[in-house]
This record gives C-alpha cells, sequence and structure tokens, in this order.
C-alpha cells in the first residue's frame, strides 16, 4: 500500500510542478500622480515547485484550434506570450512581475495582448537575472500621451508705400493719420485777445470825439 502511495506521489508531483499557472493578477491603487505602478502575477506554486528569487520564466498561453465551421476541434497550441520574474516565494504561492513581452513577429498572434489569469508557466529556457529592477512609470507618465514637437515658423510681411496707400489693410504696422493742424498767421497769433473792458473803453472814446 505504502508502495502504491509512493508511486502515486511520485507522478503526481512533477504534474503539480508542470500546471504551474497565473491564478491572480493585482494592481496597486495610486493616490497620487508621483506614485509608482506595480503588477503583480500570483502564480500556484510554493518551494517545492522549482520557482525561487529572481528567476526569469516563460508565460506561455493554451490556444485551443477549431476548424473554420467551429464545431470540430483540430488541436491546441502553447503560444509564448511573455517572461515574469519572481520576486517572491510563500508557502503555496510565487508573486511575479513582467519582466518583457515577447514580440509577435515570429510567433502566433493573441488575440489579447499581455500576461493575464489563466496563462501556464513554463520554465524551460528560465534564466536567474540578478539586474535591479527597471524604473517603473509613474501615473502621469502612463496616462498621458507623449509630448509633440510643435514648430512655428515666423512670418514677415513686407510693404512698400505704395501699396499701404491704396490698401491700407495690407500694412503689418498700419500708422494712425493725424490731420495737419491750421495754424493762424504769426501777426493774427501774436495780438492778444479784445476783452470786454477794451471795447466799452473804445466805444467811450468814440462818442465823444463824435460829440466835440
Amino acid at each position: 500500500m505504502m508502495f502504491l502511495l509512493a508511486i502515486l506521489f511520485g507522478f503526481t508531483t512533477p504534474s503539480h510542478a508542470a500546471d504551474m499557472s497565473v491564478v491572480d493578477v493585482r494592481r496597486n491603487i495610486t493616490l497620487s500622480e508621483t506614485d509608482t505602478i506595480y503588477k503583480d502575477f500570483y502564480i500556484n506554486a510554493g518551494p517545492g515547485s522549482g520557482l525561487k528569487k529572481n528567476l526569469v520564466v516563460t508565460a506561455v498561453r493554451k490556444i485551443n484550434i477549431r476548424d473554420a465551421s467551429g464545431a470540430n476541434a483540430v488541436g491546441e497550441i502553447l503560444v509564448p506570450v511573455g517572461q515574469l520574474k519572481i520576486i517572491a516565494i510563500y508557502d503555496r504561492v510565487a508573486v511575479a512581475r513582467e519582466f518583457t513581452l515577447l514580440s509577435r513577429d515570429e510567433l502566433p498572434m493573441l488575440e489579447q495582448i499581455g500576461i493575464m489569469t489563466g496563462d501556464r508557466i513554463d520554465l524551460g529556457g528560465s534564466f536567474i537575472d540578478n539586474s535591479k529592477p527597471k524604473a517603473k512609470k509613474k501615473v502621469a507618465e502612463a496616462e498621458m500621451p507623449p509630448a509633440t514637437e510643435v514648430v512655428v515658423t515666423a512670418v514677415t510681411t513686407v510693404t512698400t508705400p505704395a501699396l499701404t496707400a491704396q490698401n491700407p489693410v495690407v500694412s503689418a504696422n498700419p500708422t494712425q493719420v493725424v490731420p495737419a493742424v491750421n495754424t493762424a498767421p504769426a501777426a493774427l497769433a501774436l495780438t492778444p485777445p479784445q476783452t470786454a473792458e477794451r471795447l466799452d473803453n473804445s466805444v467811450v472814446s468814440d462818442n465823444t470825439t463824435r460829440n466835440e
């Protein structure tokens, strides 16, 4: 009986290790635009799964292939999606973060890009990466589109006096025409105006002369 249990245990352990997959994806809630965005991938694996800190593994996605009618299943394929870097190991859970997404140039396309819940973990080609984590995008950098450079060209308009006279609107810097002030002759300008008292005196002297 113990022998049978040992055989069963020996067959089940590798199967559990082979069935490691992403069971949950969580993102931190940012409170300001300067907070850093983190995205954690939770894997159903513990210390006995072969995972360890700084190990980079590949996430693959199982895709069922059917014929054009959709009634007959042709088969299934495992398509690599991206790589995850393990950052922590717990009793039955390992936590990883995105290391890189694989290009679709030489791999089958995916309907949903990015590592997601249900993707399996493949230890083939895994390696240890002890480099420091790359700087993550902040909230303001992730949500705002990149600024585009705007080139402004200044245009200078040169107008001739003849064109300005014909069409004053064309002038770039129109000047206000001030009408000429009519100036009085020098003699009139120097003669002081007569007051009411002087007019009365001239009238009285004129009457006295006529009476005499």
